[in-house]
């Protein structure tokens, strides 16, 4: 009987001993998990989270500078005047080919204030009060209007940040690519939906100007 109870005693003691270690093994498990995980996505010490969109004033005007590709863009005003949220331009480029077929687009047939309302006459305007500084302002391609589209905003747009660009619009921009397939249409980028389409060259819609050269741009798919 004694026996008996000296085996049940060590049986029990290794018992114990086992789940002493099973216990041991789990803490520093959790432990290293937490040395190594908390703060992984954390920026270093004494760094701030980067910033994507940073204002660039110059004078009378403001743009913003996207710091993922390089672009600085045009920002738009509630203020009657050339960047009024409210203009609108059909799209057209006199250097285009007319010969066989006409891709030059519709000139003046937007609605708008201190310039003619097409793209063209737009840009050139822009350049001549050189708007932040620049004159080198140009209409943004689709891959270029992709970049700064927020596709997370598509159930409550405008599909872009509102903060960053204000008075943006859930609405239709041009782009400067046109349409190889029909001369008279020229793609736009819809901040509504956060995708492009085709259109007519005549038809007035918003524009957004761009400027620089940019780095690691993601392509629109076809």
């Amino acid at each position: 009987m004694f026996r008996e109870s000296v085996v049940k005693w060590q049986n029990a003691d290794q018992a114990a001993l086992r789940t002493s270690n099973n216990m041991n093994r789990l803490g520093i498990l959790l432990f290293v998990g937490l040395l190594f995980g908390c703060g992984a996505d954390d920026p270093p010490d004494g760094e701030e989270p980067q910033i994507r969109y940073v204002p660039v004033s110059h004078a009378r005007h403001s743009c913003v500078q996207d710091t993922h590709s390089g672009l600085t863009w045009e920002l738009k005003t509630d203020q009657e005047g050339l960047h009024d949220w409210r203009n609108t331009y059909s799209w057209f480029n006199p250097t285009q080919s007319h010969r066989e077929l006409d891709y030059r687009g519709t000139a003046d047939a937007g609605s708008c204030n201190s310039s003619q309302c097409d793209t063209w006459m737009f840009v050139a305007t822009v350049n001549e009060e050189e708007y932040c500084g620049f004159d080198d302002w140009r209409m943004p391609t689709k891959d270029e209007m992709f970049s700064i589209s927020d596709l997370s905003k598509a159930k409550s747009p405008p599909t872009i940040d509102v903060e960053s660009f204000p008075f943006a619009q859930a609405a239709e921009y041009w782009t400067a690519n046109d349409y190889s397939f029909q001369p008279d249409a020229a793609w736009v980028w819809s901040f509504q939906h956060g995708h492009d389409r085709v259109d007519w060259k005549k038809s007035p819609k918003f524009v957004r100007l761009v400027r620089g050269v940019a780095t690691d741009l993601p392509a629109v798919k076809e």
